[in-house]
């Protein structure tokens, strides 16, 4: 390593004469860190360090010093013999270390006054950082304008003036980086001088301010880019020359006229554009558009890579003189590319609608340089028409760009980066083994086996040649199914949506038990609204909402909307929208007949999804032949000695309800007490008084079994919470629910003028269906009724007579389905064992 070092200075810098330049940059750097580390010691007030240069009281700052040391290395320069290498050596490191002191205070130069430690002073540590830069590149041999040289042609001097002008204009719109980098980098000052001016900028005050739609998209342009630069710019010279503390009497008198000033008109109330205008009614169809031909490029893809034939002369055609569209070939990973793009661009998403843009400008810029400069690939027609469908796609995503603004999630790109190489790593590595197995003898090494199955991971094994790989089919196959969960993965990650991690806020909880004391009697399962995991989204007056939980990208809704029927149409509307916004999924769980039919009018496809056991207490009794087995289960465990308890939340000491809490939470392990598909997701808060516990209790007088039921308006209660100990019967539950019922009849306490009690729903539903989707899921429900035990808690709700009511699904295309039932298992606790908060202060469970 130290070998390699020396030769590259010997050979880079020695040789090339640049030794006194490298000098110079060293002598710079090492001045302004040192006066830095100076300066931040002395304004800490440390005993050790010595502090500011005041000879008479005078203090002299280090700009003279740099002066002087600039004069003694520029004029001993100047003075000393060709010749004399060490002498001008040593100067340059003079002349190095003198400027980087002047540099240091460049903003007391520039303001005649000591900002150091303001604001302002910052300038300072641009003008080291820009001054550094350029020494950089003249010490990698760049040479500004070829360093005016030889003679110079006038179209060499045109090209000077052009982009001096162009670097002119970067300054003027206040984009000083940019105009001083495009000397060295031309694109970058041409760039810069086309794009719009920031707001402050001396360009923005001249042209912007009579262009009031003009200076309202450079705001929003600085508030998006420029000002999260700055943030990073501003921590990153805190970290390197210190934080500014002191604030200018100039800055505050300035801000203070400013403030006095009238205030320019608001500019987000101006209306649209013409142009916008004209592109804006075509923006949706033209995503759309792209969606469609992603969809059709993505069949094409896999119909191709199934048929041989066909897939080698797309294959033979790319690798010629042809060309196909942008993602139209024969392979599974562009199938999966196209097809994960197209949905996420029918979602709007703002990544998606970026990668689309880039690959097909990128793949339409390629094709026509190829039209260009290859004379034998102008000569095929089928190469324009590619080219050209290729060109329509980034134009139409251009248009639609309005529409497409769904933002995902914080952390994508981070995630997206990491899957991409651990999840490149896995698949190389696991694609060369493969390969190296299944090679036919003699077996090549081990980085022809890299090289195949990286080549087979991106599909481009076709067009390069590696005669020394033969493998059976299996194995590419196999790789390509590699390659495209690889992709899926990644591209997943960075398309994620938003998590949704709002949660009910307390004022929300106080409007929605208003509505619930109004409204309650309405729906069964309206309380279970008050789920503090669950976000509210209202109508415009507040008379409505919809609860909702984010998962797995979908939005979930359940239950009917919460409040005044007149004020669900207004807060489905915003909750579809928030959904649409953040490009999730929309899905309605457990929703009643009336509450389906108003999502229904929105859009949403219905799914009778199960039915909800409701008992009237006046109609409840154990006399009868229908009724006998109920009757003899609660003959026997009475007679076994065993009693209920049937107290208000409100009226349970605070010690006894931990202790009960304590018990619900480790009877739940081992045991599927779940077998319901709605539950409040606590026990024992305060603002649950009105609960209702029932309690079972052995001869011993130990508690064996609890049932928790949350208030249904003013005379009903809904099944929330159902838990017994392991080694108890099951018979214990219908026992308690009877036991239950039957005091309500009576008129005991705390359960007199108890009208209805609903068991809650399940899965199942009893009434007829038709269709594809209502027959699949009634299937899939059957098949794991033995597992859950959905069986049983339909049977034990038949017991008690019920009126079934049905609970329906809300989705919106049926391929989300899948998607639906997996966000809606994982929030409902199908899929994780959440445990209850042992406290009494209503924490989430």
């Amino acid at each position: 390593m130290g070998q390699w070092l020396v030769h590259t200075y010997t050979s880079r810098i020695v040789l090339t004469g640049r030794q006194p330049l490298f000098l110079l940059l060293t002598g710079l750097v090492g001045s302004f860190v040192f006066i830095r580390f100076s300066v931040r010691m002395i304004r800490r007030g440390v005993r050790w360090w010595p502090g500011n240069v005041k000879p008479g009281g005078l203090h002299i700052h280090h700009v003279v010093f740099g002066q002087a040391m600039m004069l003694l290395g520029g004029v001993g320069a100047f003075t000393i013999r060709p010749d004399s290498t060490l002498a001008r050596d040593v100067l340059a490191v003079v002349f190095g270390v003198g400027c980087g002191l002047v540099l240091d205070e460049f903003a007391l130069v520039l303001h005649l006054e000591d900002v150091y430690w303001s604001e302002e002073g910052r300038k300072s540590v641009d003008a080291v950082i820009l001054t550094v830069a350029m020494i950089i590149m003249l010490l990698l041999g760049w040479v500004p304008f070829a360093g005016f040289t030889g003679p110079q042609a006038v179209s060499n001097l045109s090209t000077v003036a052009v982009l001096l002008v162009f670097v002119v204009i970067c300054l003027l719109k206040g984009k000083v980086w940019t105009g001083l980098l495009g000397v060295p980098l031309p694109p970058l000052a041409v760039i810069g001088a086309l794009r719009l001016a920031r707001p402050t900028s001396p360009w923005a005050r001249w042209r912007y301010y009579s262009r009031p739609r003009r200076l309202a998209r450079a705001e929003r342009r600085d508030e998006r880019l420029h000002r999260r630069l700055d943030a990073v710019r501003t921590r990153l010279y805190d970290a390197l020359a210190g934080a500014p503390h002191l604030e200018r009497p100039q800055a505050r008198a300035a801000e203070m006229v400013r403030k006095a000033l009238p205030t320019r008109p608001p500019t987000t109330d101006l209306g649209p554009s013409r142009l916008e205008r004209w592109v804006r009614p075509l923006s949706s169809p033209c995503a759309s558009a792209v969606v469609w031909y992603l969809r059709l490029a993505a069949t094409f893809d896999v119909v191709a890579g199934l048929i041989a034939p066909f897939r080698n002369r797309v294959h033979r055609a790319n690798s010629g003189e042809f060309f196909t569209p942008f993602l139209v070939t024969a392979g599974f990973t562009a199938a999966t590319l196209a097809a994960l793009l197209a949905v996420m661009l029918r979602r709007r998403k703002r990544a998606a609608w970026i990668v689309t843009l880039v690959l097909s400008a990128g793949n339409a810029a390629l094709y026509w340089l190829a039209l260009g400069v290859l004379p034998q690939v102008r000569a095929h027609p089928v190469n324009w028409s590619s080219a050209g469908l290729t060109t329509a796609v980034p134009l139409a995503l251009l248009i639609a760009e309005p529409v497409c603004r769904v933002r995902g999630e914080r952390g994508n790109i981070a995630r997206g980066l990491t899957w991409l190489v651990l999840g490149g790593v896995v698949a190389a590595g696991l694609g060369t083994v493969l390969v190296h197995q299944t090679d036919q003898p003699p077996t090549a090494d081990w980085t022809a086996c890299f090289r195949y199955a990286v080549l087979r991971i991106f599909t481009v094994s076709t067009l390069v040649d590696l005669p020394e790989i033969s493998v059976p089919g299996w194995t590419d196959l196999l790789i390509n199914v590699i390659s495209v969960a690889f992709f899926l993965q990644v591209l997943r990650a960075f398309f994620r949506s938003p998590r949704g991690r709002a949660r009910l806020l307390p004022e929300d909880e106080l409007r929605l038990r208003t509505l619930l004391d109004e409204f309650g009697d309405l729906d069964s399962l309206g309380y279970f609204a008050l789920r503090h995991d669950k976000s509210a989204c209202w109508s415009a007056t507040y008379d409505a909402a919809v609860l909702y939980r984010v998962a797995n990208g979908v939005a979930m809704a359940y239950g009917d909307p919460v409040g005044d029927p007149r004020g669900w149409p207004q807060a489905i509307a915003s909750w579809l929208e928030l959904a649409r916004t953040h490009a999730w999924v929309p899905a309605v769980t457990g929703a009643s007949e009336a509450a389906a039919a108003a999502y229904e009018r929105y859009g949403l496809k219905v799914l009778a999804f199960g039915d909800e056991a409701v008992v009237r207490v006046a109609g409840f009794t154990l006399d009868g032949d229908v009724i006998r087995p109920l009757r003899r289960a609660h003959e026997v465990i009475r007679a076994a000695g065993y009693t209920v308890v049937v107290r208000r939340h409100r009226d349970i000491p605070g010690p006894e309800m931990a202790h009960l809490v304590h018990l619900a939470d480790a009877w739940r392990h081992g045991t599927s007490d779940r077998l319901f598909t709605m539950a409040l997701g606590r026990l024992g808060a305060a603002a649950d008084g009105d609960c209702v516990l029932v309690e079972c209790r052995d001869p011993n007088n130990r508690t064996c079994a609890l049932l928790s039921l949350v208030p249904w308006g003013r005379a009903g209660l809904a099944l929330d919470l159902m838990r017994r100990d392991r080694e108890s019967s099951g018979e214990l539950v219908p026992y308690m629910i009877a036991e239950l019922l039957l005091r309500a009849r009576a008129g005991v306490a705390p359960v007199d003028g108890l009208e209805r009690v609903s068991l809650n729903f399940t899965v199942f539903h009893t009434g007829p269906g038709t269709g594809l989707v209502f027959r699949v899921h009634r299937g899939i429900v059957q098949l794991l009724s033995h597992r859950r035990g959905f069986e049983s808690v339909q049977r034990i709700n038949a017991a008690f007579r019920p009126r079934w009511q049905p609970r329906f699904l809300l989705y919106e295309r049926a391929t989300e389905l899948p998607r639906i039932a997996v966000a809606n298992a994982a929030t409902e606790g199908f899929l994780t064992t959440p445990r209850l908060a042992a406290s009494r202060g209503g924490s989430r469970g």
